[in-house]
């Protein structure tokens, strides 16, 4: 009897002892978890509230989720053994609250006894709860909302900041699955629409190409269609700036060739359609011949080089002047001053081609 019960003690001690090794272990590795910092990306100060209290709860939780029953649960006992305990954790989930408050908000919130007692003030003093008209303010600015020039990112950003802020200020108040899924796809097509309506008008190719996407995308897909698209423009621009400069020196060329000519009147709409003018009234006092005058008269200012065989050309006593398309060249000053009538007359026989001989040596024009 005796070693028997000899043997029973013994198996109690080691079970005591095994108990109290391993209720020292959890404490020290629990005591070593609490006792590092916890810092977020953001301190609370009077205006992002709602973001900070999420942040914040993540982080307390990812360090321990019982410890989250600190910022809702009331205390033990003080009679309770467990108070002890409680109490250090509730130490430590105190000070990692003010830890991630502005200064100037935090030295007015460390009289408060426990960590519940200071969430509740803040919820108090800080939330605005179900405010209706900041959720009506969200609302429209999520539909008002422009990028006016905002690097691509940057307004994605912006808008989404929106979005979180009505999605925690407004949550999906729908109970059946059914029901969750139906509403959460008509606020994903509201906010695609939204993304789409807010991109600057260069955007215009694409936001069409997706609105043909059957099903719509999401608005993150959308996003990354756009960057995506933005990134190869990017890429086709660069790629393409020096034949652009030709081409523009090309044009520019061209108009500096036209001289007067394009100054005085111009040959083509902005169309690209040849214009006309009306020169039934026009009358030569110099020939007597109609549609020219005779600042006109070839007569006077000399035929230009591109004149055919068989056209009477006009002699250097007549007042001859010899014209070069393109750089303008006139050899008698008289002439060179008439240069961009001549060039007018020419362009638009040229481009009309309505004009023809009428036996005399003379060019009758229509």
């Amino acid at each position: 009897m005796s070693d028997d019960s000899s043997i029973v003690k013994n198996d109690d001690l080691s079970i005591q002892i095994a108990n109290i090794l391993k209720n020292n272990l959890n404490t020290q590795t629990t005591n070593h978890k609490l006792s590092d910092s916890l810092q977020i990306s953001i301190k609370l100060n009077s205006q992002n509230y709602a973001l900070w209290a999420r942040m914040i709860r993540v982080a307390i939780g990812g360090k321990s989720k019982a410890l989250l029953t600190h910022l809702s649960g009331n205390p033990p006992n003080k009679t309770d053994e467990k108070y002890e305990q409680w109490e250090q954790d509730d130490l430590v989930v105190f000070s990692w609250l003010i830890q991630n408050i502005e200064p100037s908000l935090a030295s007015n919130l460390t009289e408060f006894p426990t960590s519940k007692t200071l969430w509740d003030a803040l919820v108090v003093t800080y939330s605005s709860g179900k405010d209706k008209l900041q959720t009506f303010d969200l609302h429209v600015k999520a539909n008002e909302f422009k990028q006016n020039g905002l690097p691509l990112e940057d307004f994605w950003i912006v808008l989404q900041g929106i979005w979180g802020e009505i999605e925690r200020r407004d949550p999906n108040p729908m109970k059946c699955a059914d029901d969750i899924t139906a509403y959460n796809t008509i606020r994903a097509e509201q906010k695609l629409f939204q993304f789409l309506n807010a991109l600057d008008q260069k955007f215009d190719p694409i936001k069409r190409e997706i609105l043909r996407w059957d099903p719509l995308p999401t608005a993150e897909a959308a996003y990354a269609a756009v960057r995506k698209e933005t990134a190869h423009q990017n890429i086709l621009r660069t790629g393409s700036s020096p034949s652009q400069g030709i081409a523009a020196g090309l044009i520019t060329t061209e108009a500096e060739g036209a001289g007067y000519a394009t100054q005085r009147r111009p040959i083509v709409k902005s169309s690209g359609i040849p214009t006309r003018v009306d020169k039934s009234k026009l009358k030569c006092t110099h020939c007597g011949m109609v549609k020219h005058t005779k600042e006109q008269c070839f007569k006077l200012v000399g035929y230009p080089e591109w004149w055919g065989d068989g056209h009477k050309k006009g002699k250097k006593d007549e007042g001859e002047a010899s014209v070069t398309v393109g750089n303008l060249k006139a050899t008698n000053s008289d002439a060179y001053n008439r240069t961009g009538a001549v060039m007018a007359v020419a362009a638009d026989f040229v481009e009309q081609d309505t004009g023809h001989q009428d036996g005399n040596d003379y060019w009758t024009w229509h």
